[in-house]
């Protein structure tokens, strides 16, 4: 049995509260919160259970160790962190969801470890895109057998929507980076379009700022624009590669969280930005 991080004390009436979770292959981060009041916002960190078991397993373990989180929740989402997805303009598609069907099966190729993977489909329509994402079957079907009928996304869904509400202000393109301690999320934007959103693994900081000035090379030789640089997450990484960003970069900045945080608690600002933001884009 693993230690009870969050137990049904924490909290009165779940049902007046959202839980919002994000899934990693260590740790489940848990949001709980009445909507339109950030002061009542609770963050936890949970360490998966069980190590060495599938990870559907390890996070039944997890849940079930954790009873507050078996309750009837007002609204339930999970981010489920994978670099197993694809961002398919709209304009390509035609509201074809067939044709939908067919690009995501092209650009998300079946790997040995598909053979068991649904495709899941939501749709961005402020920004234009749909996010396909796959998912292994048996995680899938704990998650909405065990929780009330929840909203199941790739950590890139939440943070393609708040993007598109902040590259509307100014005139410039802008590229969005939220970056962790061994992977960023680089997503850009002309104005209101999406035109790139990939997440890329990395070991030393060395190689997160490559793929950034990659990227923002390859935007200017293409319009022969710069580009806005807004960096969000790891507050100790992000400070380490916005001081190298800056002597080659003509605007490095970081992102500007909720205003409406500055209500919450100072804890809530630990949890993975994807998650802290997820109540924004709902």
């Amino acid at each position: 049995m693993g230690n009870a991080l969050i137990d049904k004390e924490l909290i009165g009436e779940p049902r007046l509260y959202d839980l919002a979770m994000r899934l990693e292959a260590e740790t489940l981060h848990v949001l709980l919160y009445r909507s339109g009041e950030p002061e009542s916002i609770v963050y936890r960190a949970v360490p998966l259970d069980a190590p060495g078991l599938p990870p559907e397993r390890r996070l039944e373990e997890t849940v079930y160790n954790n009873p507050l989180l078996l309750s009837d929740f007002h609204k339930v989402t999970i981010l489920v962190d994978t670099t197993r997805y694809a961002i398919i303009p709209d304009n390509a598609t035609g509201g074809d969801t067939l044709f939908a069907e067919v690009l995501a099966d092209r650009m998300l190729p079946d790997t040995a470890d598909d053979s068991r993977a649904d495709t899941l489909f939501t749709p961005m329509s402020p920004a234009g895109v749909t996010v396909a994402v796959k998912m292994q079957s048996q995680l899938l079907a704990f998650l909405r057998r065990t929780f009330n009928n929840p909203a199941i996304y790739p950590p890139i869904a939440p943070l393609s929507r708040y993007f598109y509400d902040s590259s509307r202000i100014g005139h410039s393109g802008k590229i969005y980076v939220n970056i962790r301690r061994d992977s960023l999320d680089l997503l850009a934007f002309t104005g209101s379009r999406l035109e790139l959103a990939n997440t890329f693994a990395f070991r030393e900081s060395a190689d997160a700022i490559y793929y950034i000035m990659s990227v923002r090379k390859m935007l200017m030789d293409r319009d022969g624009d710069d580009r806005e640089l807004l960096i969000a997450g790891d507050d100790a990484l992000r400070d380490e590669i916005t001081a190298v960003l800056r002597e080659y970069a003509g605007y490095v900045m970081p992102v500007v969280y909720p205003a409406t945080l500055v209500r919450a608690p100072k804890d809530v600002l630990k949890a993975p930005f994807d998650l802290i933001i997820t109540p924004q884009c709902e």
